[in-house]
């Protein structure tokens, strides 16, 4: 294999095609990234830890045909410390020579038939904008649990219509669901890894006005955002029930500044340790929030807003709580509660999104 191409395009992909590198692999081609160059003048990067891949194609002038799997970390270091000029790549049959402007290198070549195949997407097609994808991976992903032991729990369930997508997650705290407008030629209802789906955002985000494609069968799921192919298994088993949480109506609802409540739940927050909540309290004035540790100290703070409901008081998990403020969009929001017992939905300008977030049991007073 022989080609020659500009640096900040390869280093550029080989930065993107890192996202599908195994960190710690019992197999040491999963370090490499498969290098095709093909005579056509395109040279695609392959990488996969099993659970992601990731393919990426860029034009590349191709004197010499060829496959190659160079480890991949050490290729992607040193082409970024290249100077800015042309870059000359060449294999034989154990290493690849690297030349670029007055520097000269060369890297032990990984066998190439141990590289795993990866398979074309297929099943299920979808269509959406890449930016609102993106925006509803960020919404819905950040309630996915990080607990091995559920590993359903981990995921994010893609409920599949042809009228678009839902995404949920859950890990037992706190709930997100976020509808994306989107085409689909099909149905289906698959949980995607949290991982996958946040590689896949995060590349979405890089060119939001442009579509995206997603396919979707019984054991995988690809994300193909213009060259990029991002490719994952699917994570099997049941998703809780969610829409039995979602509240068809409120009892009490408080708007406010989104930024506002946000800023005062991260301060009174501070004091909050392990299992301390923030208090809220509800009235027609706005809402007090207070905190406090005997270790530590305490806080209080009120936040003018409008409410709608009788006096109440519930505490939640303050990184919870900020977590949905953060995900909603828009300058206010709504927060839905009913006592101190049920879910309080957070909800921004739009329907699209909705965050339930489990209230902390408060301990009886004593009278």
């Amino acid at each position: 294999m022989k080609f020659r191409c500009d640096r900040d395009a390869l280093s550029d992909a080989l930065q993107t095609v890192q996202r599908g590198v195994a960190s710690r692999p019992g197999i040491p081609a999963l370090t490499g990234v498969l290098m095709d160059a093909s005579q056509e003048g395109q040279l695609t990067l392959s990488t996969t830890d099993l659970e992601v891949a990731a393919r990426l194609s860029i034009e590349v002038q191709v004197t010499e045909p060829g496959v190659a799997l160079v480890p991949a970390r050490l290729l992607a270091d040193t082409v970024k410390s290249l100077s800015n000029a042309p870059v000359e790549f060449e294999t034989d049959q154990s290493q690849a020579r690297i030349r670029c402007a007055a520097y000269e290198g060369t890297l032990r070549l990984l066998p190439a038939e141990d590289f795993p195949g990866l398979q074309e997407p297929g099943g299920v097609a979808i269509t959406a904008v890449a930016g609102a994808f993106a925006e509803a991976v960020t919404q819905a992903a950040r309630a996915a649990s990080r607990d091995e032991a559920r590993p359903v729990l981990t995921g994010v369930l893609l409920e599949v219509s042809r009228e678009g997508v839902v995404m949920v997650a859950t890990d037992s705290y706190r709930l997100a669901v976020r509808d994306l407008v989107a085409t689909a030629d099909g149905e289906t209802k698959v949980i995607v890894p949290e991982r996958a789906l946040i590689e896949a955002g995060r590349a979405a985000s890089t060119d939001e006005k442009s579509t995206m494609s997603i396919h979707v069968d019984a054991s995988q799921i690809s994300f193909k955002i213009g060259q990029l192919t991002l490719t994952s298994r699917l994570i099997e088993g049941e998703f809780p029930n969610y829409r039995q949480l979602l509240p068809d109506q409120h009892e009490s609802r408080l708007t406010i500044s989104r930024q506002a409540l946000l800023d005062s739940v991260r301060r009174v927050g501070l004091l909050a340790r392990d299992t301390t909540p923030v208090r809220i309290e509800f009235n027609a004035l706005g809402v007090k929030l207070s905190s406090s540790s005997p270790d530590l100290g305490q806080a209080v703070e009120t936040v003018e807003a409008r409410y709608e409901g009788e006096d109440l008081t519930v505490a939640f998990n303050p990184q919870y709580l900020a977590d949905g403020l953060t995900a909603a969009v828009g300058e206010s929001v709504r927060l839905d509660v009913r006592d101190g017992l049920k879910p309080g939905v957070v909800r921004g300008e739009g329907d699209e999104f909705t965050y339930l977030v489990m209230p902390v049991r408060l301990p009886a007073s004593v009278s």
